[in-house]
């Protein structure tokens, strides 16, 4: 993930968005309102002209980001639940960005992990100023996680983590762009640890060379 920046209004500053600082995606889901409701057909007897009848307005469809599920492998301390715990993380990006939901994210964020707390201040800066969180679907893997191993030293996973995320942007309230990205795919070092038998991200960097 990367820092990316506004040009030219105050109101613009420094956003955080997956690809960029770190790798993660957004998940843009919803619920549709109720469907508008077919007018009655209007009765008229032969010497009257019939009224015309007027379509009524649409019910606007309310759209909102999808929670993703926690999955049950998280509750594995083996290389299998530290990257079921990674995956599940970077896939959060879009709900808490969108909602300011950050508790899952300090629930599994290491106080030593800077990444974590940058998202963190960002979705809460999105949330008070009344900023909109909008755009595309993040989904990421650790293929084959049975491969990684365990630092006997540190006890930290360092996992290897695949995402795509589709383009994305952020409005203030008045409607101003603030910031956009393209679709995008990429990949991270995303480091996992147990702490009191709960995973929680170190740190999310690029892969060493």
């Amino acid at each position: 993930m990367r820092l990316a920046s506004g040009s030219s209004s105050r109101a613009r500053r420094r956003v955080l968005s997956l690809g960029v600082v770190v790798a993660v995606g957004l998940v843009v889901g919803g619920c549709t309102g109720d469907e508008p409701v077919e007018p009655e057909p209007s009765t008229s007897s032969a010497e009257e002209t019939p009224e015309p009848t007027e379509e009524p307005e649409p019910t606007p469809t309310e759209t909102g980001p999808v929670k993703p599920e926690r999955p049950a492998a998280m509750e594995r301390e083996d290389a299998e639940g530290a990257a079921a715990a990674a995956e599940y993380f970077i896939e959060l990006y879009p709900y808490v960005m969108a909602t300011g939901d950050t508790t899952e994210w300090r629930a599994m964020s290491h106080e030593t992990c800077e990444p974590c707390s940058g998202f963190i201040d960002q979705a809460s800066t999105i949330a008070s100023r009344g900023d909109v969180f909008d755009g595309g679907e993040i989904s990421a893997e650790v293929p084959e996680p049975e491969r990684y191993i365990r630092d006997e030293t540190t006890g930290i996973f360092p996992l290897d983590v695949q995402y795509s995320q589709d383009a994305m942007k952020i409005l203030s309230s008045a409607g101003e762009e603030l910031f956009s990205s393209d679709k995008t795919s990429n990949e991270r070092r995303v480091e996992m640890g147990l702490r009191n038998g709960e995973w929680v991200v170190v740190t999310i960097a690029e892969i060493p060379a």
